[in-house]
């Protein structure tokens, strides 16, 4: 089997448009969670949430960008990143070779809404129009980008609720060290839905229940105060290439990929067990000893939503997996939100920045860990701190669960 490298990495976020930008968010503590006015038209009692601003699409050509819904967008300009940090150009990817594997959670769920209220008002199938269902499909960002840069290698979304920006990198992980890619611009993306898809949200209770006087401290993993999450949007996108096609062509190597596991619960729609999350990161271990022996890992970016049930299980699976002491432990949620199916490829890219740069961003608003969070090596306050091998992991409705592994060249 190949090795498999990253190379290049963009990102659209609530944090800002770029790695510098979401960087200098990230390493100064400074949250993109703002209040929502239309959340508050429409009776959220929380209405917070982190939205992606001064989005500049130029580069992706119009007739591209006629097909693309949201989160396609935010793919296509973080794809553009990606490609210019791995110093690949964009006619390269038309090859057999190459892949585009990025996915969305619910695909254009605006799009969908509005082709429902032109069907509804002018009772016509025609007023929809015929491009509308490309940017509503749950394969919007990857086909669109497809068929927007030549691809005609392996090239599909994954949907797997909040694991799937994981999950995509993953997939596209394993189609390059079984030799069936060259090289795969993989990750994630969601719009924001606040009109339908995140209302479950704050019915089911997983949402914070009041926004309190300070947007950025609603959202507090670990924490004993804590009561839910913050949804938020944009797009991650990891350019992935076996070793030797990277090194062929003197690309830059921000990091490797050397662990992949992703594994259900099999139990509820609703409530995870936590036992998935342990057979997926004990997965991803195992594949990374089959090039790299045994790894210890010296930082874990977990899901860290700041819910009550999830927060204490994903404490107990790193005290699981790797015994006392654990990794060093943080969550970036408070920061830049939920961002669902983009969430564990922005995660996976906060990671990997940290690792560049020395730096573990603490779990903002930890202020009292919860007696059910104790046990594993939480970062409270910026630590300076060289890391070699980094996890992140994400769990998501129905059960599912997805860890990455990353290694420092």
């Amino acid at each position: 089997m190949r090795r498999v490298v990253v190379t290049g990495m963009g990102i659209v976020s609530c944090l800002g448009n770029g790695t510098d930008e979401v960087w200098r968010s990230l390493s100064a503590g400074k949250s993109g969670v703002q209040l929502v006015p239309e959340m508050e038209e429409l009776g959220y009692k929380c209405p917070l949430g982190g939205l992606v601003k001064g989005l500049v699409t130029d580069g992706v050509p119009k007739k591209a960008l006629q097909t693309m819904s949201d989160a396609a967008k935010f793919s296509a300009v973080a794809t553009l990143q990606a490609l210019r940090e791995a110093r690949l150009a964009p006619e390269t990817l038309r090859s057999t070779r190459a892949g585009v594997i990025v996915g969305t959670g619910g695909g254009g769920p605006n799009d969908a809404a509005t082709a429902e209220t032109l069907l509804v008002t002018h009772k016509s199938p025609a007023r929809v129009g015929a491009t509308a269902i490309l940017r509503i499909m749950n394969s919007t960002a990857a086909l669109n980008l497809a068929a927007w840069l030549g691809v005609r290698g392996r090239s599909y979304s994954v949907s797997s609720a909040c694991t799937t920006g994981a999950d995509s990198i993953g997939n596209a992980f394993d189609c390059i060290r079984y030799g069936i890619l060259d090289v795969c611009v993989s990750g994630g993306a969601e719009a924001a839905a606040w009109r339908h898809g995140w209302a479950f949200g704050e019915a089911s209770g997983v949402a914070p229940y009041h926004r309190g006087d300070d947007p950025a401290k609603a959202c507090r993993p670990y924490d004993r105060d804590r009561q839910g999450m913050l949804v938020s949007e944009g797009a991650g996108i990891l350019v992935l290439e076996s070793l030797e096609h990277a090194e062929q062509r003197g690309a830059p190597i921000v990091a490797e990929v050397i662990g992949y596991g992703s594994a259900n619960d099999g139990e509820s729609m609703f409530e995870p067990n936590g036992e998935g999350l342990i057979r997926a990161m004990e997965q991803s271990l195992r594949v990374a000893a089959e090039t790299h022996g045994t790894v210890e890992v010296d930082y874990v970016n977990p899901h860290g939503a700041g819910t009550r049930i999830g927060d204490p299980l994903e404490v107990a699976a790193i005290r699981r997996v790797f015994g006392d002491p654990s990794p060093l432990v943080s969550s970036t949620k408070p920061l830049n939100g939920h961002s669902q199916g983009a969430a564990g490829a922005h995660e996976a890219i906060f990671s990997l920045l940290m690792m560049r740069h020395g730096v573990v961003v603490p779990t903002p608003n930890l202020e009292h860990v919860a007696p059910e969070c104790e046990g594993v090596r939480h970062v409270r306050a910026p630590l300076a701190q060289p890391l070699r091998t980094v996890m992140t992991f994400n769990s998501g409705l129905g059960g599912s669960n997805a860890c990455l592994v990353f290694r420092k060249p």
